[in-house]
């Protein structure tokens, strides 16, 4: 990520940061606004889009009938993508895709680690066949904490899609698109990341405060507080307490997010 700033905008960050206060008067461990609105598109299985602030994140999901890995053979299979407008000024030359691919590996892990789906349920034939669900994440306008945005996008997208019923008979697949059902959701999962100013941590940083941070931490976890993963950006270390701090104000945060999901 382009890491450009004026001299100007850093003082004055750092200053109010220095008065525990955050440039769009923000408290250290206050979220933007969060909208979520999902069966936003035509022609998927599921889909979400997610604004928090002025970042703008939309999932879609869709489903096949693929063969199975074979080192998981009785598995459905996840695939995640995103796409990034060309034209977001954040990104320079060649770190486009290097970002992107972080993003689709960082929403795949906590997903997975969740774990959201219950991936032995999307065997249809041992061996023979699965289901394939296609995550793709397009990012629509960026201004920080992107990875919240699209790690939210993608467990409401799944949450709220729906695929046909299936009976196999004589090693024949009949689909019911008449009858839709849920996924299989087993746990849920979301991610709140922690940026680190000055030696401050502040939740949900914003495109200027991600330019000048030191470092930050995106947390995953469980309703119950238990960690699905961490993700680590930045060239400068954390302190082991400022960890425990980071995933405990990420935890708070959760709480107020998990029942809007439980909603949709």
């Amino acid at each position: 990520m382009v890491n450009v700033v004026s001299e100007i905008t850093r003082n004055k960050i750092y200053d109010i940061i220095k008065e525990n206060k955050r440039i769009d008067n923000r408290k250290f461990t206050e979220f933007r606004d969060v909208t979520i609105k999902t069966n936003y598109l035509g022609k998927t299985n599921g889909s979400s889009i997610v604004t928090i602030g002025n970042t703008k994140v939309i999932a879609g999901i869709k489903l096949q009938i693929a063969s199975p890995f074979s080192n998981s053979p009785d598995e459905g299979i996840l695939i995640t993508n995103t796409e990034l407008r060309p034209s977001t000024d954040i990104f320079g030359h060649g770190s486009q895709n290097k970002f992107a691919i972080e993003i689709s590996r960082v929403i795949d892990r906590t997903i997975r680690e969740a774990p959201l789906i219950d991936l032995n349920k999307l065997c249809v034939i041992e061996n023979e066949k699965v289901w394939k669900i296609n995550i793709d994440l397009h990012i629509l306008n960026q201004d920080g904490n992107l990875i919240d945005a699209a790690c939210l996008a993608a467990v409401t997208a799944l949450v709220t899609s729906k695929m046909p019923s299936i009976t196999v008979i004589n090693n024949e697949i009949i689909m019911d698109n008449d009858n839709l059902i849920n996924l299989p959701i087993d746990s849920l999962c979301l991610s709140c990341t922690v940026a680190k100013i000055n030696g401050s941590l502040i939740l949900d940083p914003i495109s200027d405060e991600e330019k000048i941070m030191d470092t930050c931490l995106s947390v995953s976890l469980r309703p119950d507080g238990s960690l699905c993963s961490l993700q680590k950006s930045g060239n400068h270390a954390f302190k082991f307490e400022e960890i425990v701090m980071a995933i405990s104000m990420a935890y708070e945060k959760s709480k107020e997010i998990f029942p809007i999901i439980r909603e949709l």
